[in-house]
């Protein structure tokens, strides 16, 4: 591999273009260093496969399906990225290793969350959230999905993207409920996917379902962006922390943010006078459910 390719962008980009063409224990591999990026980037091939329980030479074989000549080739790639890292953030790490290490629990979530922050501001693809944004915009009915801890930031897009005037299809549940809005989907359609760590059956469905149409995809994740690859039309991914720690959902709602007030911005006057409706709705449910209130005033 030549030096332009040795960076994480180029990494993500070669999972993204093979993932529908690996074997099973190839997805395992690449599943397993999307969610553990900054540990496998210090791991030999056999301890890799130990952990997976697969063979070297699979780890090999897996490395060289994404045109590398060896494993450790591939090994150098992902060190390269964490150390960048690590050079962008050393500063505000050290500042607060003392919190981290002695601090109580508030202090320390605080301190965790401040680093992964700090993170996303360099990993965040500023790009993509522009290209997200004209997304938003360009679009009047939107397919919001994510299952789990996920449903709150489903309802918190529901709420904010009716406000400024779209037709939000929510897709919160599994099963059957999940199934039957999806027979609505067109091309016309945006479809706004939110899932961490794992691409379960629903989130497969809710793509698949889509690309079908070709309806654009905007993917909000924190490892997923390699194991879903060119099903996204855009992918907005920053880490949260390792998979077995645990994770709050300030990054992925401080994004969410990031697009709602971007779309504001995007076309102001109409939202803003749509948000002064909404107010003068308010105003009348409370006169009718308050008529003293009209007579005081009267």
């Amino acid at each position: 591999m030549n030096s332009d390719k040795e960076n994480d962008q180029e990494f993500n980009k070669l999972v993204a273009e093979q993932y529908e063409f690996f074997t099973h224990s190839e997805k395992r591999i690449a599943t397993f260093i999307s969610q553990n990026r900054d540990e496998v980037a210090f791991m030999s091939a056999a301890e890799v496969a130990t952990r997976l329980n697969l063979s070297e030479p699979t780890m090999l074989r897996f490395a060289k399906r994404l045109g590398f000549d060896s494993y450790p080739a591939m090994r150098n790639m992902l060190q390269a990225k964490v150390r960048n890292l690590a050079n962008h953030s050393a500063r505000i790490r050290s500042s607060l290793d003392e919190l981290r290490n002695t601090g109580d629990i508030y202090e320390q979530l605080v301190t965790s969350e401040i680093d992964f922050l700090t993170e996303s501001l360099q990993t965040l693809d500023r790009d993509a959230i522009k290209i997200a944004t004209d997304l938003l915009r360009t679009h009047d009915r939107i397919f919001v999905f994510g299952l789990g801890p996920s449903i709150s930031l489903v309802d918190q897009l529901d709420i904010r993207l009716t406000r400024s005037l779209k037709h939000v299809i929510p897709l919160r549940t599994s099963g059957r409920e999940l199934i039957e809005p999806l027979l609505l989907m067109t091309g016309n359609d945006l479809v706004i996917a939110i899932a961490f760590h794992s691409v379960n059956p629903y989130l497969e469905l809710v793509l698949d379902r889509a690309n079908e149409f070709n309806a654009p995809v905007i993917l909000i994740t924190d490892t997923l962006g390699d194991l879903i690859g060119r099903k996204a039309t855009v992918t907005l991914a920053s880490r949260r922390g390792p998979v077995s720690a645990f994770h709050s959902l300030t990054i992925p709602m401080t994004i969410i943010n990031t697009l709602l007030l971007a779309l504001t911005a995007s076309d102001q006057e109409k939202i803003m006078n749509n948000l002064d409706q909404l107010d003068q709705l308010r105003e009348s449910v409370l006169r009718t459910s308050n008529p003293s209130n009209s007579k005081k005033k009267n």
